[in-house]
């Protein structure tokens, strides 16, 4: 409970900024600035705006993760042509505009139009104050960009954070990392549709206007692109997916003794990975590599394969050719590269004495070194037809003894940690159910 109550007093002050101090700021902006409204020569300017922001809040330009309006650009163009009120008015404009299309709770409503009229009156004041002194227009355009950018990604983000009660600086972070270079860009265009038309008069928008146009048709076409793209990527990683397992349960189905030998050695491998911290993408080429690792033993002879007795000298370094034998398969293929080195180095030691290539320490590749653990596992609490299965822990006592010699030490000391986590009866139903990806 104390601790529920220090969270809530986390974000007691952005509720109490969002749900009073944000209302009270959109009220007393707005009332301020109508004065400036009522005056015959905004008339114009206020009917031009009105156009601008309704065109704009039903024109977005479509990326492939995120929709971009212009509405920024027209407030900010709002202010470095007539200041506050031209903007004021198209900012409660566009509130209004996008309550009704989201059916959006009057708080939100109230929020949203507060952080907008606060930005906007921030960065009036501020303009008010740079003309007092003789800079050149364009740095401080720069300047009333910046603040404005940072103004409004950050009373954003108390909002954000305040409705979902996450850290706002977090919600920052990710607006600043991922919208800034677009959110600048639209801020800029409003920058130079205000000086246009500032020189040239009203019909300086028509370029700006085209130039909108053009932007968006090519997001469009970019963003239509890149979703087909990652459609057909999606299937290749399916396809993949059963061509894998498919191979699995092919190398498996030679020795029925090992069935799902390959998928169990592949679920250990990729909890080791994710263990050790490793990113994503090689998480996933990790468990692959043990999905394939044995793919080696198609092309050794049932005879030895399935031989129950003890296998002699040239019997065993027949056996040992199998990672090469894998490795040439995949390798003609010319699929998967990025598996090759675990098909080929699952059976090198850190000492050098492993095989094919007597690999030692950091020669080995890191996906082997990993895969060796996993391997090693699961033949050790699997039983042969020679043999029980190892207990789990004298199985990990084994890890733990070859670490510095056959395993990588720091891989062996977070598999033991890693494997004595589960309940025994979690890694009973994991050896029993061959294929384990339903429990990741």
């Amino acid at each position: 409970m104390e601790l529920l109550q220090k969270v809530e007093n986390r974000f007691e002050w952005m509720r109490s900024v969002v749900k009073v101090g944000l209302p009270l700021a959109a009220v007393l902006i707005f009332v301020s600035v109508l004065p400036e409204l009522e005056k015959r020569e905004h008339w114009g300017p206020l009917f031009t705006y009105t156009l601008l922001t309704i065109i704009c809040s039903f024109s977005v330009i479509r990326t492939f993760n995120f929709k971009l309006t212009l509405n920024n650009a027209v407030f900010f163009s709002g202010i470095l042509l007539y200041g506050a009120s031209i903007a004021a008015w198209s900012v409660v404009l566009e509130v209004l505009i996008l309550a009704f299309l989201t059916r959006m709770p009057l708080l939100k409503v109230l929020a949203n139009a507060g952080q907008m009229l606060l930005t906007v009156w921030l960065v009036a004041t501020l303009q008010s104050y740079l003309n007092s002194f003789s800079l050149p227009w364009m740095l401080t355009d720069i300047l009333l960009i910046i603040v404005y950018w940072l103004a409004n990604t950050f009373l954003c983000a108390i909002g954000i954070a305040s409705f979902n009660k996450v850290s706002w600086m977090t919600i920052a972070k990710v607006m600043i990392k991922d919208f800034a270079l677009s959110y600048l860009m639209v801020m800029s265009l409003g920058e130079l549709g205000a000086r246009l038309v500032e020189i040239h008069g009203i019909l300086a928008l028509l370029p700006v206007t085209i130039a909108f146009g053009v932007i968006s048709a090519v997001f469009y076409k970019y963003a239509t692109g890149v979703n087909k793209l990652e459609q057909k990527m999606e299937e290749i990683r399916v396809l993949n997916e059963s061509f894998l397992a498919a191979m699995a349960a092919a190398i498996d189905a030679r020795d029925p003794y090992t069935h799902g030998h390959s998928s169990r050695v592949a679920f250990w491998a990729r909890e080791l990975a994710s263990a050790l911290g490793l990113p994503n993408k090689q998480v996933e080429e990790v468990y692959y590599g043990g999905i394939l690792h044995d793919i080696g033993k198609i092309g050794i002879e049932d005879a030895i394969l399935n031989k129950t007795g003890k296998l002699t000298h040239e019997e065993y370094d027949k056996i040992k050719q199998h990672p090469v034998i894998g490795y040439q398969i995949v390798e003609r293929a010319g699929v998967f590269p990025e598996l090759l080195p675990a098909i080929r180095s699952h059976h090198e030691r850190i000492d050098g004495k492993g095989y094919p290539d007597g690999l030692q320490g950091d020669q080995i590749p890191l996906i082997a070194r990993i895969l060796a653990i996993s391997d090693a596992f699961d033949a050790m609490v699997s039983d042969r037809p020679y043999r029980k299965g190892m207990p789990v822990e004298t199985a990990l006592q084994q890890i733990k003894e070859g670490a510095g010699t056959q395993f990588d030490e720091e891989f062996a000391a977070a598999f033991v940690k890693l494997v004595s986590s589960r309940s025994t009866e979690e890694l009973e139903a994991l050896n029993r159910r061959g294929s384990n990806d339903s429990n990741k």
